[in-house]
Formats: structure tokens, sequence, C-alpha cells
């Protein structure tokens, strides 16, 4: 499995700190270290994980485990302050699917839902070896603490014959069927992947494009970084890294559900070269039915936030919120989309940017608050690096979550533990 382990890199201690942001005090928590091999408990998680009801953390890692291929963990809070991993499930690299980069998501049952970009049963491969196309997988709670894993669809061998199955994580809608999109997978010959649904029939589940994008870019390209948003009306709305008229910068696009099961697609926004653009996440929307999202090099070629408002007619108004200065201080390279809390106040991480005293560059934790007409102050409420051998993480690139208590949490792809090699951590902050 080296070279798919080369494919997937290619692609792509418990600390507390008190900080005084400008715009709110708040703590840093390390609430997990992965340590990778030999401890086999999961390394370098690209998402940032759910809580559920009762405060327990469900989230995946893209390397790590038993095979090397990727974990799905559960953190739970003991009592006091000291938090306990399990391994509900270790990828095996094969047809059971493999390297989750995207999160979970979980319905009422308990039962958790991800994708996979590989494993499955698909004929795609890799310098000869067969990986997987990409597969849909879903864990239940069995007796005892054990958990189930179900391969719920596998997705096929694409035009390319490389890998399709989604990057991002999936999103229910009102009747509980599964939506994802993928990067590649569609029969046209332009293959810059779909907005698929999962939907259980008679106990199996059947798999249904919803949208191919087939416009030789012309309608966005690669879609499956990140999940889909709906609205309450079942309206989809997503994000493409690149394509929109030769621009090549990315689309935001809406999916309107329409008689006979099918849906009206529109390109609700592109993006200009002078703007930046080239989404790594996907988005956040509000209760006015506002989108909020992340240019990964947009504004000063490091890095925007934006909010997309509806104008009336069908059009879409952008503005800028923030933008990254350059040179680090205020972060770079934001890859999610920002998320509010209680207040109407934003929080979100960037990549890069930062300035600790044991990294440069690890990446921040950052707020933007409105300040009337239009305008958002940014402050950095914590800067990655700040303790000795980097054992707080870098490279937040899964953004962050907010649990019902109000606190934020998110994991690095990078450091944490230095005799891995940095493997990763998942953190708290408590404004």
């Amino acid at each position: 499995m080296a070279l798919v382990r080369a494919f997937q890199i290619a692609r792509t201690a418990f600390v507390i700190a008190t900080l005084a942001g400008a715009a709110h005090a708040g703590t840093f928590q390390v609430l997990y270290t992965f340590h990778g091999y030999p401890a086999r408990d999961g390394a370098n998680p690209e998402s940032a994980p759910i809580m559920d009801s009762r405060g327990d953390l469900y989230g995946t890692t893209s390397a790590g485990g038993a095979s090397a291929c990727g974990i799905v963990y559960k953190l739970h809070k003991q009592r006091g302050v000291a938090w306990k991993e399990t391994i509900l499930y270790s990828f095996q690299c094969g047809v059971d699917a493999a390297y989750p980069t995207g999160g979970l998501i979980m319905d009422k049952s308990g039962n958790l839902f991800g994708g996979t970009p590989l494993g499955g049963t698909g004929e795609c491969y890799f310098y000869g070896e067969r990986i997987g196309c990409g597969a849909i997988y879903k864990l239940s709670p069995a007796k005892h603490g054990a958990w189930t894993e179900t391969v719920l669809y596998s997705f096929p061998a694409p035009i390319g014959g490389f890998f399709d199955g989604p990057e991002g994580s999936l999103t229910f809608d009102r009747k509980g069927i599964l939506y994802g999109a993928t990067v590649y997978d569609n029969p046209c010959p332009d293959d810059w992947g779909s907005v698929f649904r999962l939907k259980a029939v008679n106990g199996k589940w059947k798999e249904k494009d919803v949208y191919d994008f087939c416009g030789a870019g012309d309608d966005g390209r690669s879609p499956g970084y990140e999940g889909l948003v709906f609205d309450p009306a079942g309206n989809i709305y997503g994000t493409t890294i690149g394509g929109g008229d030769g621009n090549d910068h990315g689309v935001i696009f809406e999916l309107s559900p329409q008689a006979h099961n099918q849906w009206r697609f529109t390109k609700i926004y592109q993006f200009t070269q002078d703007e930046g653009g080239d989404l790594q996440g996907g988005l956040t929307l509000d209760a006015a039915g506002n989108l909020y999202g992340a240019e990964y090099a947009g504004g000063n070629n490091v890095g925007a936030i934006f909010e997309l408002s509806p104008s009336g007619g069908g059009k879409w108004k952008e503005s800028i919120l923030y933008s990254f200065l350059g040179g680090g201080s205020d972060g770079e390279d934001p890859w999610q989309p920002p998320v509010f809390d209680s207040s109407g106040n934003l929080w979100g991480t960037t990549q890069q940017g930062g300035v600790a005293q044991y990294c440069l560059n690890c990446g921040v934790i950052y707020e933007l608050v409105p300040q009337g007409g239009g305008k958002w102050s940014e402050s950095i409420v914590y800067n990655f690096g700040s303790q000795p051998n980097v054992t707080d993480g870098s490279d937040p690139i899964g953004g962050l979550t907010r649990g019902e208590d109000g606190n934020f949490y998110g994991a690095t792809l990078e450091s944490g533990d230095p005799s891995c090699g940095g493997c990763g951590v998942v953190f708290e902050f408590t404004p």
C-alpha cells in the first residue's frame, strides 16, 4: 500500500493555552493527539469532528489505523477534563472504502455516514495496484460498544479510470436521503464530477446523479471537494474548485427541485481571475438565505471571506467581508467556510499564516465581527505553533464546527506528536 499512501499524500499530550484576542478572549485546548504508527490510532485528519447530543465527538482521519488507510474515531469526555479516543472503525484499504478525507454526518438513530475517494469494488488503479474508485459507508452502533461498517455504494470507474468517490462530507435532505458530490464520475466526455443522491429502496441503496458537470468546465469543474447545503425550500447549493466560462476559478451553483425528480441547474456566481476564487470548501447558509464561503486564492492572493446575497430576479450579489493581507500575520489560505456563533460573528481557520513562538505559517483561528454598513473586522484568536514542538498542531484545513455547548471544534492535518512526524490533533476553542 506504499504507492497508495504516496498518492494520498500527493493529493494533498494535552495542552491548554489562555489567549487574549482583540475581539474575544478564549481558551484553546488539545483534546487528542494522534500518534500514527505503531499506535494505529489514526493520522492526518482533514475534516472537523461533529458533536452528538451527549457531547461526544466523531470524526475521521485520512491515514493511520491498522492498515494505514484511515479511521473513524470517537472522543468521549471523561470525568474532569480528559478525553478518551475510541476507534470505531479502521479501514482496510479494500472493498470497505479507504482514506476518508471528508467528515461525518449522523442520523436520528445515531448511525454515522461518510464517503471516501478510494476503496470499494470499483476498478480504479494506481501504478497497477487496484485502489478502488470510492465508496459511501455507514457505521451503526452494535452491542457492547462495537460498531458495524456497511458499504452502501461503491462507485464504478469513471472515464478517466482514476477515482471518483466524494472527498467532502455528505448531506441529508428532509426525507433522510443522502446527497454528495464527486470530483469525477459522470458519463460525459468532459468528466468534471457530479452531484448525486443515495436513496434506500426496499432495503437497497440506489445511486442517481442529480447533475453531471459536462460543460467543458463552463458550468464548473470538480464539485466533490466539500459538502452541499440545503435551504428550507429544498434547493441545493455548492461550489466547484475550478471552471466557469474559461476563467477556471470556480463557481457557486444552485440545484432546484423540479417535477418528476428533475433538477434545474443555475450558476449563481462565477469567480474571475481578479477575484481569485479556487474554493476548496463548501458554504454556510444563514437564516436569511445568504451564503458564506472562503476563497483560497482570493483577495490579495492569500484568501478572502465572502458573502453571496440574493438581490431579486434570480440575481446574487457578492461582498468581500475580509481579504487576508498577506505576509502571514492575519492568516493565509482559508479552506473551509466560516461558521456563526450565537451573536452573529463568524469564526474559521486558515491553513497557513500566523506568527507563533514555535512556528511561522502554521495557521490561525480567526473571528470576524460585523461593524455595520457591511464592514467586518478580523481578529486572530489563536496562532497554531504556540506550544513547544508545535504540539498544538498545524495546517487546520478542516475548518471549525460549533457544538451545542457553543464552543468550536476542529482538527489539524499536521504536527502534534513529533515522534510520528506530526499526525495532527483534535482541538477545542472556547470563546
